[in-house]
């Protein structure tokens, strides 16, 4: 026996719309992706952690290897690579500017153009419990985080003053850095 399906006139509509979203999407990422002075970042966080002996505190480094590249360029120009690590302070509860800083690259297009940020330092003590006392009227404390925790990271690239790429780790970060001007 055939199963019987039938299509709502919403369902109907959702396929023969289908096609248009994804040649509209194409066409408008492309063209973005084309744009004069375009500029492609790729971002790497690269990092070490240290556990104090003995300490409940803990340091991590971090850093950005950041990988641009040009489309577009009629010939070789200087792009600004402006780079932002936030972090959460643990005592405040909010997002903090950690360290920031300004590279200059040469690119060329269909070049690839690297940089690497010095390294900014992320140390904190997460939340945790000291106990007082001893034997069987042992009681435990609770201490609170405290410190700045790694949060992410913001990179944009600028050709002149014209704003020519930017990434983000995550998308509230660039509501941080375009509130910052």
């Amino acid at each position: 026996m055939k199963a019987h399906t039938t299509k709502t006139p919403h369902a109907e509509a959702r396929s023969q719309r289908s096609p248009a979203h994804f040649v509209f999407i194409l066409l408008t990422t492309a063209t973005a992706a084309l744009a004069d002075n375009s500029v492609r970042l790729r971002v790497a966080v690269k990092g070490e952690h240290n556990d104090p002996r003995g300490s409940v505190q803990e340091v991590h480094r971090r850093w950005l290897e950041v990988s641009a590249t040009a489309f577009h360029l009629e010939r070789p120009e200087k792009v600004r690579i402006e780079w932002t690590l936030f972090g959460d302070d643990l005592t405040a509860k909010k997002v903090v500017k950690q360290a920031s800083g300004v590279d200059t690259v040469e690119l060329a297009q269909g070049q690839v153009a690297t940089s690497k940020t010095k390294p900014a330092t992320f140390t904190y003590t997460p939340r945790h419990s000291v106990r007082t006392g001893s034997g069987r009227r042992a009681r435990f404390k609770t201490v609170e985080a405290t410190g700045i925790r790694y949060h992410g990271w913001a990179v944009r690239a600028f050709i002149g003053d014209q704003l020519a790429g930017e990434a983000y780790s995550i998308e509230s970060i660039k509501k941080l850095v375009d509130g910052s001007k």
